[in-house]
């Protein structure tokens, strides 16, 4: 009599445990909807790039004469105007020269005046037949050359004064020296091209940016778009721009062909800096309150064992269904394609979803349309407000009581 009861005790022992190892395990694999509820949001479409901030104008002050900077009168940073003095070359030297040309313009026209007295002499002479006719042509070529002599030696005063005038550089532009490249006593030569002196960008709170865009993407680019931008000396600041104009002039790096795209912005206190790279969202199109849900909604497809780990018949599941267009359908959808030739092609589509109704899932056709790559938009086919399954989730008590079906549902993220 004890040994039935002992025996029936472990027969009820045994149960118990695999009563509750059964409900541990269901527990342990149960899963979940993963819903989203729809609701408006901003549909933004954007190209990205990068580009560096220039200035919109930038001049480089050069000399077009030799010799030894003298004076420098303006540094970097410093502001200047239209006309202000920046450097000084030693003008000792020009100074000579320009008093040479001064004294071969004087003996030229000394000579110019000799000749002329001689020609107007041998004239009379020639009257009276006294010289020959050879003479005084000899006497007018003479004079002549005195001529040209002279606008020669005007011309060499020119040069010799202009020369002296270039010794003093000028800024030409309102702006800001971003750029000196020469020191007091340091000697510039400008024999082929012109040395720069200094770089002088105009005034900072109008600046641009250089972006180059690839060819896959300049079709949507058109002057007067908003762009966004970031720079790394201010990443939770979010600057504005303006697309100023798309440049023609396409360059190939390693195949790949791109375009310039200048932009134009504001810079208010200057905080942006010259060569300071951009991080741009060029807004191709924004369309704000718009329904909207998660693009992984439309990439969700139940398995078979996800609708038997939740318990569900797959075949009572209510789907949407599946139309076959007719032929007359299909010639006017054949016909309507014709129609639109040269028009702008509509970027809506047919899409399929599941929603949560009733704590059910159920299969339903929307007409999706903008993306943003995280959101799309919902033109027709569902409320605000729904739960849309965007996957599941794996409930796990501990996290090495997860089965290998488990782990793989987590790491795919429906």
């Amino acid at each position: 009599m004890r040994k039935i009861a002992k025996f029936a005790l472990i027969i009820i022992i045994i149960g118990l445990i695999g009563a509750g190892y059964w409900k541990f395990k269901n527990k342990t694999n149960a899963m979940e909807w993963r819903v989203f509820k729809t609701g408006t949001t901003t549909i933004t479409q954007t190209i990205t790039s990068i580009g560096t901030i220039n200035p919109i104008t930038k001049v480089e002050i050069g000399t077009e004469v030799s010799g030894k900077i003298e004076k420098l009168y303006k540094d970097f940073n410093d502001s200047v105007k239209k006309g202000d003095l920046l450097a000084k070359l030693d003008t000792e030297t020009l100074e000579m020269a320009l008093e040479e040309a001064k004294i071969e313009l004087n003996r030229s026209r000394l000579t110019l005046e000799n000749n002329s007295d001689d020609v107007d002499k041998k004239q009379e002479l020639f009257d009276q037949n006294m010289i020959s006719e050879y003479e005084l042509k000899q006497a007018k070529y003479t004079y002549n050359l005195s001529v040209q002599s002279l606008a020669k030696a005007e011309f060499s005063v020119q040069k010799a004064q202009k020369n002296l005038t270039n010794a003093f550089i000028y800024s030409p532009i309102d702006g800001i020296v971003t750029s000196r490249n020469v020191d007091e006593g340091q000697t510039v030569a400008a024999s082929l091209n012109a040395p720069t002196l200094f770089m002088i960008a105009n005034k900072l709170d109008e600046m641009q940016i250089e972006a180059n865009i690839d060819e896959a993407d300049i079709g949507k680019v058109k002057e007067g778009l908003p762009v966004r931008f970031t720079v790394d000396a201010f990443t939770q600041k979010r600057f504005k721009g303006t697309i100023k104009q798309v440049r023609l002039n396409p360059s190939s790096d390693q195949n790949v062909i791109t375009y310039p795209v200048i932009i134009s912005i504001q810079n208010p206190g200057n905080i942006l800096l010259p060569g300071m790279t951009a991080n741009l969202e060029i807004i191709i199109s924004e369309k704000p309150n718009v329904l909207a849900i998660q693009e992984r909604a439309m990439q969700f497809r139940p398995t078979q064992e996800i609708w038997e780990s939740m318990g569900i018949d797959s075949k009572k599941i209510e789907s949407a269904p599946v139309v076959t267009p007719t032929a007359e359908t299909r010639r006017g959808q054949g016909r309507k394609k014709e129609g639109m030739t040269g028009e702008k092609q509509s970027s809506q589509r047919d899409a399929k979803i599941w929603i949560l109704e009733n704590g059910l899932p159920k299969q339903i056709d929307i007409k999706v349309g903008e993306s943003d790559g995280t959101f799309i938009e919902v033109v027709s086919g569902l409320e605000e407000g729904s739960e849309v399954i965007i996957g599941v989730s794996y409930l796990t008590n501990t996290a090495g009581s997860s089965s290998a079906f488990s782990n793989s549902m987590q790491q795919r993220r429906f």
